[in-house]
């Protein structure tokens, strides 16, 4: 019922605006006889829009669409209406009656070049798309909006390269900062040339998306499972630091790999004095886990449950609970009949965390279970990220 009467209000206010301009048809001293040949034609199409008769709406704006240039900006106004109601097929065959208009100037036809090929960008006719895109940057008209339209189609196509190219472009024609996007773009690279086992273009892709974006947390986190998996500890631990300096959001994600590679390396002490000084500036509970873990290897339960519960005052959190439980399963079975309200317990915050979305999109709000680096609902980069409350971490 609301895109209904959304479309109607959309439908009115492309009326008015055609009604508007029929107006200054007349007022601009053209014939008395052109002016009520428009002004027929215009009500009855707008008759057949508020009736909902979309077909044979469409037909008498394409007929007005391919004998009048003096509709063409509510006629391509309405095209557009068409397609964010869906109705491509309709936006497209009304963009295409006013491309086809005898001796249509110059800036009206690139305008409507554009409108068409966003039509097929709707329609996922994406190789279409690219060549009207294309066609209006060679000939530098539109150019931003067509850079930024065929970014989103080489997305789409996991075409890195031409996406890189395209969003370079796009960044010096619109002064807006693609460097997050390219960053990703590189590693998408990066990831594709390990899949390949081609590590040598995997870090060139590194190197460039750090040098396009510096504050870039993926690629060195690309580089850590690199180091990791070839034992080289150290080099590692050193890139799981740069990923932190970048952005302490995604410490969660990382942590224990890179507690495994201080372990690994027999860096104990020095895992703990940094997860120490962590705790004392990060509000999430991951640090204080993975120390208490540490202290169960290094010492006992007793004093990773004693230094668990006394974080735990200053930190609420289900996941710092649960670890608790676990933690002095043994000693909480001897309670008896009185364990069976712990193992409920602990049940209820299995469910409640299972349910619950890890990362949530800084932009949209979309919540997800594990981590995009774009974001699949708002499209973004990098905007994933790890929730912070008693719920989550």
């Amino acid at each position: 019922m609301t895109s209904q009467f959304l479309w109607v209000s959309l439908a009115l206010l492309a009326g008015i605006l055609m009604g508007l301009y029929l107006a200054v048809i007349l007022r601009s001293g053209k014939t008395q006889r052109t002016f009520q040949q428009l002004n027929h034609r215009y009500f009855k199409g707008l008759n057949y829009l508020l009736n909902d008769e979309s077909d044979k709406a469409i037909d008498v704006f394409i007929q007005l669409a391919e004998t009048s240039q003096e509709t063409f900006e509510p006629q391509l106004a309405l095209g557009n209406l068409y397609r964010r109601k869906g109705e491509v097929d309709r936006a497209i065959k009304l963009h295409q009656a006013l491309i086809a208009q005898a001796e249509l100037p110059e800036r009206y036809r690139t305008r409507a070049l554009l409108a068409i090929g966003k039509d097929y960008m709707s329609a996922g006719l994406l190789d279409r798309a690219e060549v009207l895109f294309s066609e209006l940057v060679e000939i530098e008209a539109h150019t931003p909006e067509a850079l930024q339209s065929l970014v989103e189609i080489y997305q789409q196509e996991q075409d890195w390269l031409q996406a890189i190219k395209s969003a370079s472009r796009f960044q010096s024609a619109s002064n807006r900062n693609m460097q997050t996007p390219m960053g990703h773009y590189y590693c998408e690279l990066a990831d594709f040339s390990l899949q390949q086992e081609d590590e040598e273009q995997a870090e060139k892709y590194l190197a460039s998306a750090l040098r396009v974006d510096e504050k870039s947390v993926r690629a060195p986190l690309i580089q850590a499972k690199i180091h990791q998996n070839k034992g080289q500890w150290q080099a590692a631990i050193e890139q799981y630091l740069a990923a932190k300096q970048a952005d302490p959001s995604f410490i969660p994600l990382f942590i224990n790999d890179m507690a495994q590679c201080y372990l690994e390396s027999n860096q104990g002490d020095e895992l703990e004095q940094l997860l120490l000084s962590w705790i004392q500036s990060y509000k999430g509970v991951s640090p204080v886990l993975t120390l208490a873990n540490w202290y169960a290897q290094k010492y006992d339960e007793a004093k990773a449950t004693e230094f668990l519960t006394e974080q735990l005052h200053n930190r609420a959190s289900f996941k710092g609970l649960n670890a608790l439980i676990e933690m002095n399963k043994a000693e909480l079975s001897q309670l008896g009949n009185d364990f069976a309200y712990f193992n409920v317990l602990k049940d209820l915050i299995d469910k409640l965390l299972k349910n619950k979305p890890k990362l949530r999109c800084r932009k949209c709000g979309f919540g997800a279970k594990s981590l995009h680096w774009q974001c699949p609902s708002c499209k973004n980069w990098g905007v994933v990220k790890p929730i912070y409350g008693l719920e989550s971490e």
